[in-house]
Protein backbone atom coordinates (compact mmCIF):
# COMPACT_ATOMS: atom_id res chain seq x y z
CA UNK A 1 0.00 0.00 0.00
CA UNK A 2 0.97 3.19 -0.78
CA UNK A 3 2.04 5.75 2.38
CA UNK A 4 0.47 8.99 2.27
CA UNK A 5 2.04 12.12 3.37
CA UNK A 6 1.43 13.17 6.92
CA UNK A 7 -0.05 16.89 5.10
CA UNK A 8 -2.35 15.00 2.72
CA UNK A 9 -3.19 12.78 5.39
CA UNK A 10 -4.35 15.71 7.65
CA UNK A 11 -6.32 17.04 5.57
CA UNK A 12 -7.96 13.96 3.89
CA UNK A 13 -8.59 13.19 7.69
CA UNK A 14 -10.35 16.57 8.44
CA UNK A 15 -12.67 15.91 5.71
CA UNK A 16 -13.47 12.40 6.05
CA UNK A 17 -14.63 14.02 9.88
CA UNK A 18 -16.70 16.73 8.19
CA UNK A 19 -18.58 14.07 6.23
CA UNK A 20 -19.26 11.20 9.21
CA UNK A 21 -18.46 12.88 12.26
CA UNK A 22 -19.46 9.66 13.90
CA UNK A 23 -16.44 7.87 12.48
CA UNK A 24 -14.29 6.18 15.03
CA UNK A 25 -10.37 5.61 15.21
CA UNK A 26 -10.36 2.14 14.56
CA UNK A 27 -12.34 2.45 10.86
CA UNK A 28 -10.61 5.89 10.16
CA UNK A 29 -6.71 3.92 11.07
CA UNK A 30 -8.27 1.05 8.64
CA UNK A 31 -9.25 3.52 5.85
CA UNK A 32 -5.78 5.36 5.29
CA UNK A 33 -3.93 2.42 6.49
CA UNK A 34 -1.81 3.47 9.70
CA UNK A 35 -2.37 2.60 13.24
CA UNK A 36 -4.79 3.85 15.75
CA UNK A 37 -2.20 5.77 17.55
CA UNK A 38 -1.52 7.54 14.47
CA UNK A 39 -4.91 8.87 14.04
CA UNK A 40 -5.16 9.71 17.61
CA UNK A 41 -1.98 11.73 17.01
CA UNK A 42 -3.40 13.67 13.53
CA UNK A 43 -6.87 14.38 15.22
CA UNK A 44 -4.70 16.08 18.31
CA UNK A 45 -2.64 17.94 15.60
CA UNK A 46 -5.71 19.00 13.85
CA UNK A 47 -7.44 19.63 17.37
CA UNK A 48 -10.48 17.12 16.23
CA UNK A 49 -11.56 15.70 19.47
CA UNK A 50 -12.58 12.31 19.87
CA UNK A 51 -15.53 10.57 18.86
CA UNK A 52 -17.65 10.62 22.30
CA UNK A 53 -16.66 14.40 22.78
CA UNK A 54 -18.18 14.72 19.14
CA UNK A 55 -20.95 12.99 19.91
CA UNK A 56 -21.50 14.86 22.70
CA UNK A 57 -21.31 18.37 20.89
CA UNK A 58 -23.45 17.27 18.38
CA UNK A 59 -25.97 16.43 20.81
CA UNK A 60 -25.62 19.92 22.70
CA UNK A 61 -25.88 21.61 19.48
CA UNK A 62 -29.05 19.94 18.70
CA UNK A 63 -30.16 20.53 22.22
CA UNK A 64 -30.04 24.54 22.06
CA UNK A 65 -31.55 24.50 18.77
CA UNK A 66 -34.37 22.85 19.90
CA UNK A 67 -34.24 25.07 23.11
CA UNK A 68 -34.43 28.35 20.67
CA UNK A 69 -36.99 27.18 18.82
CA UNK A 70 -39.57 25.79 22.15
CA UNK A 71 -38.86 29.26 23.53
CA UNK A 72 -41.70 30.75 20.70
CA UNK A 73 -44.96 31.90 22.12
CA UNK A 74 -47.42 29.44 21.11
CA UNK A 75 -46.57 26.25 19.31
CA UNK A 76 -44.40 26.20 16.42
CA UNK A 77 -46.22 24.72 13.14
CA UNK A 78 -43.55 25.44 10.53
CA UNK A 79 -40.23 27.36 10.64
CA UNK A 80 -38.20 27.81 7.52
CA UNK A 81 -35.29 29.59 8.84
CA UNK A 82 -34.33 32.76 7.19
CA UNK A 83 -37.64 32.40 5.20
CA UNK A 84 -40.64 31.78 7.23
CA UNK A 85 -42.32 30.47 10.30
CA UNK A 86 -45.66 30.11 11.86
CA UNK A 87 -46.90 29.69 14.99
CA UNK A 88 -50.51 29.26 16.83
CA UNK A 89 -51.66 30.02 20.42
CA UNK A 90 -54.64 30.17 21.95
CA UNK A 91 -55.37 33.41 24.41
CA UNK A 92 -56.14 31.75 27.70
CA UNK A 93 -57.83 33.54 30.54
CA UNK A 94 -54.39 35.06 32.45
CA UNK A 95 -53.69 37.01 29.33
CA UNK A 96 -56.69 39.24 29.67
CA UNK A 97 -57.21 42.45 31.82
CA UNK A 98 -59.50 44.32 33.49
CA UNK A 99 -61.57 44.99 30.24
CA UNK A 100 -61.28 41.14 29.19
CA UNK A 101 -59.32 41.71 26.31
CA UNK A 102 -55.89 39.91 25.69
CA UNK A 103 -52.98 42.21 26.99
CA UNK A 104 -50.98 43.22 24.29
CA UNK A 105 -47.64 42.56 25.46
CA UNK A 106 -48.58 38.68 24.41
CA UNK A 107 -49.42 39.17 21.07
CA UNK A 108 -45.76 40.98 21.10
CA UNK A 109 -44.23 38.21 22.79
CA UNK A 110 -45.63 35.75 19.95
CA UNK A 111 -44.57 38.21 17.47
CA UNK A 112 -40.90 38.57 18.90
CA UNK A 113 -40.29 35.13 19.63
CA UNK A 114 -41.37 33.58 16.49
CA UNK A 115 -38.60 36.10 14.58
CA UNK A 116 -36.30 35.21 16.84
CA UNK A 117 -37.43 31.42 16.40
CA UNK A 118 -37.01 31.92 11.69
CA UNK A 119 -33.65 34.29 12.46
CA UNK A 120 -32.07 31.11 14.27
CA UNK A 121 -29.35 33.38 15.07
CA UNK A 122 -27.64 32.60 18.48
CA UNK A 123 -27.23 36.67 19.56
CA UNK A 124 -29.43 39.33 18.35
CA UNK A 125 -31.61 41.77 19.21
CA UNK A 126 -35.06 43.64 18.10
CA UNK A 127 -33.49 47.42 17.05
CA UNK A 128 -36.41 48.73 15.76
CA UNK A 129 -40.46 47.42 16.25
CA UNK A 130 -43.27 48.97 14.50
CA UNK A 131 -46.04 47.86 15.95
CA UNK A 132 -49.89 47.67 15.40
CA UNK A 133 -52.92 46.48 17.45
CA UNK A 134 -55.46 46.45 14.96
CA UNK A 135 -58.31 44.32 17.22
CA UNK A 136 -59.08 43.44 20.06
CA UNK A 137 -58.71 39.63 21.43
CA UNK A 138 -60.63 37.64 24.04
CA UNK A 139 -59.95 34.52 25.98
CA UNK A 140 -60.20 31.70 23.56
CA UNK A 141 -59.03 33.31 20.27
CA UNK A 142 -56.68 30.74 18.68
CA UNK A 143 -53.74 33.28 16.74
CA UNK A 144 -52.29 31.91 13.68
CA UNK A 145 -48.96 34.00 13.79
CA UNK A 146 -46.73 33.88 10.40
CA UNK A 147 -43.32 35.66 10.43
CA UNK A 148 -41.53 36.58 7.00
CA UNK A 149 -37.69 37.63 6.15
CA UNK A 150 -38.07 40.03 3.73
CA UNK A 151 -34.73 40.98 3.30
CA UNK A 152 -30.70 40.97 4.85
CA UNK A 153 -28.16 43.59 4.56
CA UNK A 154 -25.14 43.35 6.53
CA UNK A 155 -26.27 42.13 10.28
CA UNK A 156 -29.58 43.47 10.17
CA UNK A 157 -32.83 41.31 9.14
CA UNK A 158 -36.10 42.85 8.12
CA UNK A 159 -39.20 40.73 9.45
CA UNK A 160 -43.07 40.95 9.14
CA UNK A 161 -45.04 39.21 11.33
CA UNK A 162 -48.73 39.40 11.01
CA UNK A 163 -51.25 37.58 13.91
CA UNK A 164 -54.73 36.54 12.28
CA UNK A 165 -57.45 35.74 15.08
CA UNK A 166 -60.03 33.80 12.15
CA UNK A 167 -58.60 35.26 9.22
CA UNK A 168 -58.28 38.53 10.02
CA UNK A 169 -55.53 40.34 10.68
CA UNK A 170 -55.53 41.52 14.78
CA UNK A 171 -51.66 42.68 14.95
CA UNK A 172 -48.58 43.04 12.58
CA UNK A 173 -45.12 44.12 13.46
CA UNK A 174 -42.10 45.21 11.57
CA UNK A 175 -38.92 44.07 12.94
CA UNK A 176 -35.56 45.18 12.51
CA UNK A 177 -33.00 42.39 13.79
CA UNK A 178 -29.70 43.06 14.21
CA UNK A 179 -27.52 39.68 15.00
CA UNK A 180 -24.82 40.46 17.67
CA UNK A 181 -22.42 37.68 16.47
Amino acid sequence: MVRIAREKRHALLARRIEENPFINDEELAEEFSVSIATIRLDRMALGIPELRIRIKQRAEAAQQAQARRTEVMGDLIECNPGKDAISIMTATEDMLDAAHIVQSRYLYAQADSLTKAVLNLPVCIIAVANLKYKQPVTGGDRLVARAEVIRQRDQKYYVWVKIRKNAKEVFRAKFIVESLE
